[in-house]
């Protein structure tokens, strides 16, 4: 990122506002914190990590402006990404920064970042279903995006990975840093369909794709996880109470179940499994609720969602298979019938 920092800053300090804009930001940010932020915003506006093709067998860092992504709506011409950064970057001056506590939340992701140059920008709109033309990588479509939804998962991450605070801060890192991260914020090997995908970012995949979800999603999927996961039996009750009383988890949090078999979930089991893993077994699954149908259209609950995700224990992943969860339990409740009627309870 250094070398494109230089490449492009004579280009970027050529534009009054952006010089204005980094000199206010040099008297309110660390330099390790304003170099981090800097990196992020260029990576985000003038980046994207998309699939190779045709094979789609990895990714690879493209211009927004690259071959690939022409008449594509993630597509964005060099000179409006100029703009782009510039109309972001402003974004922290005027006041901004002092608006419910938006510099501690900017410097809380900054310290605790889980993807690289990891920032809470995100897309304002989505192109509707059907809209094939209106690009998402656009002037005044890019903004930074605090929801309380999204500090609370900063704050979450952090007491959870600092060992200072965490029940088992080597475990939590582990967690985050691997399963979660990849099961939230990656997208699907899908080697075949319209859109192909394979680890991209989810918000760099194509916006009409099953695969894609804003980052603010993605936040609110990561939290989900986790207080799930807080949530399975004999989780530490003392780091669960301390959570509870910095109003980081919810106050009443029901014992999690498995939504297949609605047995509960051990989170000594999944510890111990995390920490030691068999490789190819896994007794805990992350899943889609409503699985992400191949190039289906997302309704209701579908598609890469926080009301879409869960815990999945091995035996419910085998049953659940490809069909949803109210097709599974429907199924389940015939089988019940079927045995009942024939006498096998």
């Amino acid at each position: 990122m250094r070398g494109l920092q230089e490449q492009l800053r004579p280009l970027l300090m050529a534009r009054s506002q952006v010089t204005a804009a980094l000199n206010y930001l040099q008297a309110r940010f660390s330099e390790e914190h304003l170099q981090k932020l800097e990196y992020a915003l260029l990576r985000h506006v003038f980046l994207a990590e998309i699939v190779k093709l045709p094979g789609a067998t990895t990714t690879k860092f493209q211009t927004r402006w690259c071959d690939q992504l022409a008449g594509d709506q993630r597509y964005c011409s060099f000179d409006e990404c100029l703009a782009l950064f510039e109309q972001v970057l402003t974004q922290l001056t005027g006041g901004w920064l002092d608006q419910n506590e938006h510099q501690s939340a900017v410097e809380l992701f900054l310290d605790n970042q889980l993807l690289p140059y990891e920032v809470p920008v995100d897309y304002v709109s989505v192109p509707a279903t059907g809209d094939n033309t209106t690009r998402i990588h656009r002037l005044g479509n890019l903004a930074f995006v605090l929801s309380p939804n999204a500090l609370r998962t900063a704050r979450l991450r952090k007491y959870l990975r600092d060992s200072e605070t965490s029940p088992d801060a080597p475990f939590f890192r582990q967690l985050l840093d691997n399963k979660i991260k990849v099961k939230t914020y990656l997208t699907d090997r899908a080697q075949t369909g319209l859109y192909k995908t394979n680890r991209e970012k989810r918000w760099e995949a194509h916006p009409h794709s099953v695969q894609f979800a804003t980052r603010s999603t993605c936040f609110e999927i990561e939290y989900t996880l986790v207080i799930q996961l807080c949530s399975f039996v004999g989780f530490p009750q003392e780091a669960k109470a301390s959570l509870q009383a910095a109003g980081i988890l919810p106050a009443e949090l029901t014992p999690f179940r498995c939504p297949v078999t609605l047995l509960p979930i051990s989170f000594d089991e999944f510890r111990a499994e995390l920490t030691n893993p068999n490789h190819g077994t896994s007794g805990f699954q992350v899943g889609h609720l409503t699985p992400l149908k191949l190039d289906a259209p997302q309704d209701g609950n579908a598609g890469h969602t926080a009301d879409n995700i869960s815990w999945i224990s091995a035996d419910g992943n085998r049953i659940q298979g490809s069909m949803s969860l109210q097709e599974v339990r429907a199924l389940l409740q015939k089988i019940a019938q079927n045995y009942e009627a024939e006498g096998w309870t």
